[in-house]
């Protein structure tokens, strides 16, 4: 992934309502994910190395997926590989700009 890309994928997880522990999984997965398609990880492993519980790992993973920035194939009913969810520069400039106007929109809504 060109480094563009990568500071364009960062850029769009900042627009998004996301909290402190969805971004430290998703800096944690990405050092594998920019070499790999596909990941699997062991929950209970991640959230002891990142000093979060399981549930946290498992509510930041629900909600990267939400926001389009990670999917899971099923492999079995306990099991998933993870990825990172391809976009281009383009996409990804345009995921931006409905982020932004999406809260523009609620500042308008509170303005009245």
């Amino acid at each position: 992934m060109k480094k563009s890309t990568l500071l364009k994928y960062l850029e769009f997880a900042a627009h998004c309502d996301l909290k402190a522990k969805d971004y430290k999984v998703l800096l944690y997965l990405l050092s594998d994910l920019l070499t790999m398609e596909k990941i699997m990880i062991n929950q209970n492993t991640t959230a002891e190395e990142l000093g979060l519980t399981k549930s946290d790992v498992s509510k930041a993973l629900r909600r990267l997926e939400k926001n389009k920035i990670l999917y899971f194939d099923w492999l079995s009913e306990r099991k998933k590989s993870i990825g990172l969810v391809e976009h281009d520069d383009d996409e990804l400039d345009e995921l931006i700009a409905e982020k932004i106007e999406e809260k523009v929109s609620l500042l308008d809504e509170w303005e009245y």
